[in-house]
């Protein structure tokens, strides 16, 4: 005897789920139920379609935000060589950093400065640091460049396409069981009502 062979799932082709879904699908065996199924397997790809675009739009206004500001910090942030004027102390080890920080003059239109500097360990007294200083001559932060800003608009973006989608997939996951639900409770009397005219066309 043959082996018997098994034919393939048949899958709805999506004409026929789009008929169902916007309820023009007469088949008396497609319960209200059903085209509610239809219509959220067909919104599910168009709401993560739409979830995607709104989170590249998030990480394109937070580049151009974010390069705004540091365009208008630059207008204020100054680069100057400051000259260390005492030995580098190593960081605590606890923070888990490999640098140091010594104490350093620099000048300014505006005066004199001094503060401590970043430097690298074991640098010697009299060495020439390059630092930035605000409009008072105070050490302030480096620039930060289109690689760092992209980086940041970008994983901001992707936290928000990761988070906005898995609200959505929860939230179809939680309706789908809703319709499942209602579909039980629902079988029996609708089945009573729509048996005869199966019947009759058999």
């Amino acid at each position: 005897m043959a082996a018997q062979q098994h034919r393939p799932v048949a899958h709805t082709p999506l004409r026929s789920r789009l008929r169902r879904a916007s309820g023009l699908d007469h088949n008396p065996l497609c319960r209200p139920v059903d085209r509610a199924r239809s219509r959220l397997v067909l919104a599910l790809p168009v709401v993560l379609a739409a979830l995607l675009a709104v989170s590249a739009a998030v990480a394109v206004l937070v580049f151009r935000a974010e390069t705004r500001s540091e365009r208008e910090a630059a207008r204020h942030r100054h680069a100057v060589v400051a000259t260390t004027v005492g030995p580098a102390v190593p960081d605590d080890l606890r923070t888990g950093s490999s640098g140091a920080r010594a104490p350093a003059r620099w000048s300014y239109p505006t005066g004199p400065g001094g503060g401590t500097v970043r430097v690298s360990t074991g640098t010697p007294v009299g060495t020439a640091v390059p630092i930035h200083v605000d409009d008072n001559g105070a050490p302030t932060a480096g620039a930060r460049d289109t690689t760092a800003i992209l980086a940041d608009a970008g994983i901001l973006g992707l936290g928000t396409a990761a988070g906005l989608t898995s609200l959505a997939v929860l939230g179809c996951t939680v309706h789908r069981r809703a319709l499942d639900r209602r579909a039980e409770r629902s079988w029996e009397p609708e089945w009573e009502r729509v048996e005869p005219l199966w019947t009759q066309r058999r």
